[in-house]
């Protein structure tokens, strides 16, 4: 369905599901005494419905208006009609024949359902959820109806209904590739990723060629922390569908995540060849030129971007902060406050622009927008920090306090809030107090160091692999888990490399650990 309510956008085969399955006779068309010559019109229907199924819908039409001519009260017969209208795009036609059908035969579950299918095509997606209800109260095993209604639950909006739905709807039909695809986005949505990475692997399995599962598998590995499983899915997608312009988007941005930002550059400037106006595609791109150090081609991203799409608040912002990071304060306090008044729910914008004023001696103005930030999002560790920097030099040392507080609250890592809090509490005259925030910063900050440190001892190892010299990368693995023992990635590696030593024992020790940390680290059986 699309977003204005058609079922089913990623494949137009999609919309012959069931049309011409076999349908169980209407009490209307069952009843004692039946002559003969109702018996020939149900040949006849029957006839009709595997001419539909071989797309002969001429041939379909003009059987089914004879049986019509014959024996006008066939409920099949309307129904069948419907079915060649709607193979011919002639939807209000299809839907006046289903109609006709219910009229007829109201438990006829098939017209229910294509009436359900013909109604949300046209955008009426309340009455069609009515219509595939209606059709799965009357058999609650029609996996048509189930799936149909799922999806347009999911189109609509409606995540947790559609998870319900189309939960039952595999139950009836495990293989039915698209039904499990939309399962596993809609567990997406609802941050269940391991059901969704479950259930997306199991579509492709079914129907490897389906582009867009790959894009949402890549989706849900990328929020999972899997950016090699991502970016693997996402070139999948493009293999078989160069054209998906929000696989090669999101391929970009799991490159830029990964740190390849050469290639997401790359990858970001071919999709915005093809389109242009792509928003996301030319915010990502700025952004990986911005990690790149070229703050300049940034800003000329950031500025067609806002050319094209005056009303783009993120464009706005990312140009004020590409601006402010090359000391353009005055053009980056005017862009800053286009994105605040385009966005009122944009956190960011203000903080932002408080920081270019706070820099440009504005402190007043700056207290005020940092404010904004807050009540736009309370637990906003940056903007209690910055609102604590004021307070500080102002010499309001309590408010200044309670502040770095706030920001330590909401993240308690941070050695800088830590650091702070001790300079303002030393200048209370509090010795004790700065004292332990002091010590807390510093302990913080070897933590941090620590962290960075494992990163770099990780990358060391995987070069030390390439070289075949596995006794070094293990020694480099195993100084990263010393020096970070949540890093998972330096687990995972560590296993890898000591199964290659033969080390099967310790090897199972250290895969377990990095699957407790990071579920999405699976080795493949082959491994320990």
């Amino acid at each position: 369905m699309s977003q204005g309510g058609n079922i089913a956008p990623m494949s137009r085969r999609l919309s012959s599901i069931a049309v011409v399955a076999p349908l169980l006779l209407a009490a209307a068309a069952t009843v004692a005494g039946h002559t003969q010559a109702a018996s020939d019109v149900e040949a006849q229907i029957a006839r009709g419905e595997r001419l539909v199924a071989a797309s002969r819908l001429d041939e379909a039409a003009s059987i089914a208006t004879e049986a019509l001519a014959r024996h006008p009260e066939s409920a099949r017969a309307h129904y069948l009609l419907g079915v060649v209208h709607e193979r011919r795009q002639q939807l209000d036609v299809a839907a006046a024949e289903y109609r006709a059908a219910i009229a007829r035969a109201p438990k006829l579950a098939e017209a229910h359902d294509r009436l359900g299918f013909v109604l949300g095509t046209q955008g009426r997606a309340d009455e069609a959820i009515a219509e595939f209800e209606r059709a799965i109260a009357i058999r609650p095993s029609f996996f048509d109806a189930q799936y149909h209604l799922g999806a347009t639950l999911w189109w609509t909006k409606q995540a947790d209904r559609a998870r319900t739905v189309l939960a039952r709807a595999v139950a009836l039909r495990p293989a039915h590739a698209e039904a499990r695809y939309y399962l596993g986005v809609a567990e997406r949505q609802q941050g269940d990723l391991t059901a969704a990475i479950r259930d997306l692997r199991v579509a492709l399995r079914y129907a490897p060629k389906l582009a867009v599962a790959h894009t949402q598998l890549g989706a849900a590995l990328q929020a999972s922390g899997d950016l090699d499983g991502a970016v693997a899915e996402f070139r999948r997608a493009l293999d078989i569908d160069p054209t998906l312009s929000d696989a090669g988007n999101s391929l970009g941005l799991a490159l830029m995540q990964r740190g390849d930002a050469d290639e997401a550059i790359q990858v970001l400037r071919a999709v915005i060849a093809r389109y242009p106006d792509h928003a996301a595609a030319r915010l990502n791109l700025g952004t990986a030129l911005m990690q790149k150090g070229d703050l300049g081609g940034a800003t000329t991203e950031y500025r067609e971007l806002t050319r094209r799409d005056p009303t783009n608040a993120e464009g706005f912002y990312d140009l004020g902060l590409a601006l402010k990071q090359q000391d353009e304060f005055e053009e980056a306090e005017g862009a800053l406050r286009t994105a605040v008044q385009l966005d009122p729910a944009l956190p960011e914008a203000p903080y932002t622009l408080g920081v270019v004023l706070w820099q440009t001696g504005r402190a007043d103005e700056a207290t005020a927008l940092f404010e904004n930030a807050l009540a736009r999002r309370p637990n906003y560790a940056e903007a209690h920090y910055m609102l604590g920097t004021v307070f500080r030099q102002r010499g309001d040392l309590d408010r200044a306090v309670a502040e770095f507080r706030e920001t330590i609250r909401i993240t308690p890592a941070s050695p800088e809030a830590h650091t702070s809090l001790g300079q303002a509490l030393q200048a209370k005259h509090d010795g004790e107090g700065s004292a332990a925030a002091f010590a807390e910063a510093e302990r913080l900050s070897k933590r941090k160091a620590d962290a960075q440190a494992a990163v770099f001892a990780v990358n060391a190892g995987l070069e030390r692999l390439k070289r075949n010299d596995v006794a070094a990368a293990i020694a480099r693995f195993r100084d990263a888990v010393r020096l970070d023992p949540d890093n998972a990635q330096a687990h995972f590696q560590l296993a890898l490399a000591l199964r290659r030593s033969g080390a099967l024992v310790e090897s199972r020790r250290e895969r377990q650990a990095a699957e407790r940390l990071a579920p999405h680290l699976k080795v493949p059986d082959s491994q320990p």
